[in-house]
């Protein structure tokens, strides 16, 4: 990225409007600013190399970058120049936020230079967005926390009489009046003490993931259903992140996307997601909870109840189910009736093409459609059926015109073979008549010679024939 000016250089140092822009900007932000500042046109900035002098993590300097684009300290301007068609990013650095007319002027002159082809303004990131965000939320709670404070401390009783000793001691009289305060206030209650803060410890960043692991953890969560994902927060939150690879260390990426799809059905997420449903309380422990490792059972290959290996029915789980559930009546000699007990809800199935829930109590077809998608499937079956007719109508019709073309051409080669027999038979007889004139004309002229060499002897000598 080349840097640009965005006004020409007045001052090399910041503007104090800018210093005291806390709402815009933090210390990294101001010091980052500062730093580019400091440079002329044409340099070349590159975050990695600023973290790496001033000793700051290259994340931290992209968060502080957001927040200077943001606040439009710092412009990034995209152009296309016309003889490679390649597209090159500027940046343009204000001292302080740069207005619409400026940003207008700024393009509209970048425009204006020779072999530009497009130019346009490249908008801040989400991110960069949520920082700015998150940073003025916390600026203005400081700033409200700091003014409620200062009221509480202005109404308490005595406090007056502090802040005039505070203030005494450069004069006689305001000594006097502080030493006044001090003995009324000594006669009143000391103010109850503040109990310290607990000690904080400070948060270690979590591991950097491996390129294996962060797609696997991708993959993984794009196999949340999107009515989930909506729910989520933008940021992967660490319990999410340990329950993937605490996950991973167990199953492929593969298994866990199909145990997402399994548990997101079996545990009713879908039907508390639709209209009408119960809703879902926390998007993050759902999510959670359709990744993470079963603790129910302590077979390490049991997935929800079938072994990976042999994929059959967990022996371990089979056994903790009968455990549980105790003696059939049949061993016990008496049956539910006999002992109150309520019969099984009626359960409910789902449509495997439109996955729409059927009424409470309602048997499950054999095919597993509901009414409309089976009326769906009988109407695309009979569209394929006509189909497959017309087509096998078409291909006879097409061997038929084959077949007759095949005819037809047989025919034509026939006709063209008797006619070049014809013309050859032509040929031959006129080469033959031809040939019989040439030995009839040489017959004729050997007569007639003999007859001269007989008639007129004399012209022998001057006959070239002789």
């Amino acid at each position: 990225m080349r840097k640009r000016s965005g006004r020409p250089p007045r001052f090399a140092a910041v503007p104090n409007e800018t210093v005291d822009d806390s709402n815009n900007l933090d210390l990294e932000a101001l010091g980052l600013l500062t730093v580019v500042l400091r440079h002329r046109d044409g340099y070349e900035i590159t975050l990695p190399e600023i973290a790496e002098k001033y000793g700051y993590g290259r994340d931290s300097l992209a968060g502080a970058w957001g927040l200077l684009q943001v606040a439009r300290y710092v412009l990034r301007v995209k152009i296309q120049w016309e003889w490679d068609n390649r597209w090159a990013t500027e940046v343009v650095v204000y001292d302080t936020p740069a207005t619409d007319d400026e940003v207008e002027e700024l393009l509209a002159t970048i425009a204006e230079e020779p072999n530009v082809r497009t130019v346009k303004l490249e908008p801040p990131t989400k991110t960069a967005r949520e920082r700015a965000a998150k940073h003025a939320a916390k600026v203005a709670a400081k700033q409200k926390s700091k003014r409620e404070r200062r009221k509480l401390d202005f109404d308490v009783p005595g406090q007056a009489a502090e802040s005039g000793r505070s203030r005494g001691g450069r004069g006689g009289q305001d000594r006097k009046s502080g030493a006044a305060a001090g003995a009324a206030a000594a006669s009143k209650p000391p103010r109850k003490a503040v109990a310290p803060k607990k000690p904080t410890h400070k948060k270690e960043p979590g591991k950097r993931l491996t390129q294996q692991q962060a797609a696997a953890v991708k993959q993984v969560e794009a196999a949340f259903p999107e009515q989930l994902r909506e729910l989520l927060p933008s940021y992967r939150p660490p319990v999410l992140r340990d329950a993937l690879l605490d996950a991973l260390y167990w199953r492929t990426a593969d298994v866990l996307v199909e145990r997402v799809k399994r548990r997101w059905w079996k545990h009713g997420y879908e039907e508390a997601v639709m209209p009408g449903g119960k809703g879902i309380g926390s998007a993050i422990g759902v999510a959670v909870a359709l990744v993470r490792r079963s603790a129910d059972c302590t077979d390490p290959m049991c997935e929800d109840g079938v072994s990976v290996e042999s994929a059959t029915t967990c022996q371990a789980c089979k056994s903790r189910k009968e455990d549980r559930r105790g003696p059939v009546p049949a061993q016990r000699g008496e049956s539910e009736q006999d002992q109150g007990v309520a019969a099984p809800a009626p359960q409910r199935w789902k449509c495997r093409s439109c996955k729409t829930l059927a009424k409470t109590g309602a048997e499950t077809p054999e095919d597993g459609l509901c009414g409309p998608c089976r009326a769906a499937a009988q109407e695309a079956a009979a569209a394929v059926a006509q189909w497959r007719e017309d087509r096998e109508r078409t291909e006879a019709q097409r061997e038929e015109l084959a077949r007759e073309r095949w005819g037809e051409l047989v025919e034509d080669a026939y006709d063209e073979h008797a006619e070049r027999e014809r013309a050859a038979a032509e040929e031959r007889k006129r080469l033959e008549g031809e040939e019989a004139r040439r030995l009839a004309e040489a017959e004729e002229r050997r007569l007639l010679q003999e007859q001269i060499a007989r008639e007129h002897p004399e012209l022998l000598a001057y006959s070239q024939t002789a």
